[in-house]
């Protein structure tokens, strides 16, 4: 079992480009929120079973932060990268974005407590299916998935 907080082990696999590019992907194209798809990944790298009720769960709760935070201070944030005069304020407003991800991270961390380990392989594409259900319909999105897997592995 990986000892990495799901905020350490987000950190560290979004400094991978590839990694960053698949989930703003994800995030911009399919509206799939990322902190979903991260604790999706640390959960398959735990490991847990995937688990279809956790996974509506954990995007249920990202949904509501992206909808009511996250997306509105992204617009902002994007609006006064526009304008060279707001470079301070997109900072600001970068940090608070940042510091909302973090909250969501340990929110959905918390929502992970009860999910038994095991000691068999997960494959990181079935956890992702569980927050990201409409890949079985949309081959854009189960293809974003599948190259999110491969950067992830990447990444161990």
């Amino acid at each position: 079992m990986t000892e990495d907080t799901l905020w350490t082990f987000a950190l560290r696999l979004w400094r991978r480009a590839d990694v960053e590019r698949q989930c703003l992907r994800l995030q911009d194209e399919y509206q799939v929120p990322v902190a979903a798809v991260l604790a999706a990944l640390w959960l398959s790298r735990r490991p847990s079973p995937a688990d279809a009720a956790l996974g509506r769960r954990l995007l249920a709760r990202a949904e509501i932060m992206e909808k009511d935070y996250l997306r509105p201070l992204r617009e902002v944030r994007r609006r006064a990268a526009a304008e060279s005069w707001a470079r301070e304020l997109k900072r600001q407003i970068q940090e608070a974005e940042l510091e909302a991800e973090r909250l969501l991270l340990n929110q959905l961390a918390d929502m992970t407590q009860g999910a038994p380990p095991t000691d068999q392989p997960v494959s990181a594409l079935s956890w992702l299916l569980m927050v990201a259900p409409e890949a079985g319909v949309c081959q854009g999105l189960q293809a974003t998935l599948e190259a999110l897997c491969e950067a992830a592995e990447l990444a161990r």
